[in-house]
């Protein structure tokens, strides 16, 4: 009796000593796995911040610590002046890469803030990777420029505009498909220097993540590119501008862009698969009718949307005081035939000359896109400053180029005449019948059929370089 007593009174003991220590032994286990999960988060961690990794986000707070740290020790990574979707998806793209391999980088989209309603197919695709508000996530044209930027990496063009040149400033990437202006060719300064053919810039830079197999993209990113693939390439249409290398980058990227959520899409399909895909060919079409979309933009729109500029220099006359003349020289490739173009506005012919104006320019050439039941259409106005002196001599080299060939329009045809706002994309185009006088005694214009369709403003402008300085 006397044992079994003890017994209880040891049991009882022994109940009310677990019950004071049992929370300090739950507190010690838990911190223990807690350790144990900070040690070995890897896998389950990574899993987590890329589902919750919002590209928005993450470039707002890029540009902030950009600014706040005045520019110093970023580069720079912009495109061209145009500013279309090849350039801003090529500039957030390598932005991105560079930023992971190579250090601090962030993309400045060309485009002011006032001209980004200009360009649908931009805003579209943007909004595809989850950017709503452009002027809020992006470091764009119009934003403060620290004064300790000195690195530029050049993607969709070849030269460092001379807005952004100085004393300072070095150039330590070029990517692009345009022809090679043969700059920035120390590649231990410049590196990478990529200038080659391609469909799309875009394409050119995917192939750098191609070859980083150790860096994942994003599919926010892929899905830009993609775009801007998509786009250029006329939905890398056979027998068109599309090259190996875009066809390539497009099935390297399809798999890991937000494309890949609606259909059963594997990086292992091939090439010709992955690009048939119906959400691919949905997407090409999408942002294609979204570029055409400005029937409802001015003649002033129209020549600023997608608009680049030139200058070059030229020995002054004997009696000036400065021994160059500099001269600007604008193209604007505009999305609808000429005869739409000249009814954009109630004073076309105006605004046209107010853009002269405004741009200090000697020479413009409208450069017209088009498609009818015939096939793709091009037309080209070039309106030249009469007292320049280079008027004829200049629009004699580009009437004999076999890369154009151009051929001459009834300028009043489609010029001031109301009856042309109905014209049909398949009228022919009519062989000059008068002279291009509508602009006045103070330009010189002409309009042309071009016959070469596929030119576009890449050939172009390289002609109209070539001739620029032989004058």
């Amino acid at each position: 009796m006397i044992f079994t007593r003890y017994s209880y009174l040891a049991v009882l003991w022994a109940f009310v000593v677990a019950c004071q220590l049992l929370p300090r032994l739950i507190k010690i286990t838990s911190t223990s796995f807690a350790s144990l999960n900070l040690r070995f988060p890897a896998k389950p961690l990574r899993q987590t911040s890329m589902s919750t990794f919002n590209l928005s986000t993450y470039l707002k707070s890029r540009k902030a610590e950009f600014l706040a740290d005045n520019g110093e020790g970023w580069t720079v990574v912009m495109g061209n002046e145009a500013g279309d979707l090849d350039s801003l998806a090529s500039a957030l793209g390598y932005a991105w890469l560079r930023s992971n391999k190579s250090g601090k980088a962030i993309a400045y989209i060309t485009t002011p803030r006032e001209d980004f309603g200009l360009r649908a197919e931009n805003l579209h695709a943007l909004g595809l990777a989850g950017i709503d508000h452009p002027f809020e996530e992006l470091y764009c044209s119009g934003d403060p420029i620290p004064s300790q930027v000195s690195q530029f990496a050049l993607v969709d063009h070849n030269v460092l505009d001379t807005r952004y040149a100085s004393p300072t400033a070095r150039v330590v990437a070029v990517i692009d498909h345009h022809e090679d202006e043969g700059q920035y060719t120390d590649t231990s300064t410049t590196d990478p220097r990529i200038v080659e053919p391609a469909g799309s810039c875009s394409s050119l830079v995917t192939r750098l993540y191609q070859s980083s197999s150790n860096l994942s993209i994003l599919p926010e990113i892929s899905t830009l590119l993609l775009s801007a693939i998509l786009i250029d390439t006329h939905g890398l249409k056979e027998g068109g501008k599309a090259l190996d290398v875009d066809r390539e980058a497009a099935a390297f990227l399809i798999p890991s862009s937000l494309l890949a959520h609606k259909e059963e899409i594997s990086a292992s399909s091939d090439i010709q698969t992955i690009i048939h895909l119906p959400s691919v060919q949905s997407l090409s079409t999408t942002l294609r009718e979204e570029k055409l979309s400005v029937s409802h933009l001015s003649t002033r729109d129209l020549l600023r949307r997608d608009y680049k500029e030139y200058s070059f220099s030229r020995p002054a006359s004997e009696d000036a005081t400065q021994t160059f003349n500099m001269m600007r020289v604008g193209l604007a490739t505009v999305p609808r035939r000429l005869s739409a173009f000249f009814t954009s506005s109630s004073y076309p012919i105006k605004e046209i000359q107010d853009w002269f104006d405004e741009r200090d320019l000697s020479v413009l050439g409208i450069l017209t896109t088009f498609r009818s039941t015939k096939g793709k259409g091009r037309e080209q106005l070039w309106i030249v400053k009469a007292d320049e002196g280079i008027a004829e001599k200049l629009l004699q080299g580009l009437e004999s180029s076999e890369d154009l060939k151009l051929r001459r329009l009834d300028f009043p045809k489609f010029v001031g005449n109301a009856d042309t706002a109905d014209e049909s994309e398949d009228d022919d185009a009519e062989e000059v019948t008068a002279d291009e006088a509508r602009f006045g005694d103070s330009f010189v214009a002409r309009a042309y059929e071009q016959g070469n369709a596929k030119a576009t403003r890449k050939q172009t402008a390289p002609i109209l370089r070539r001739l620029m300085e032989g004058l």
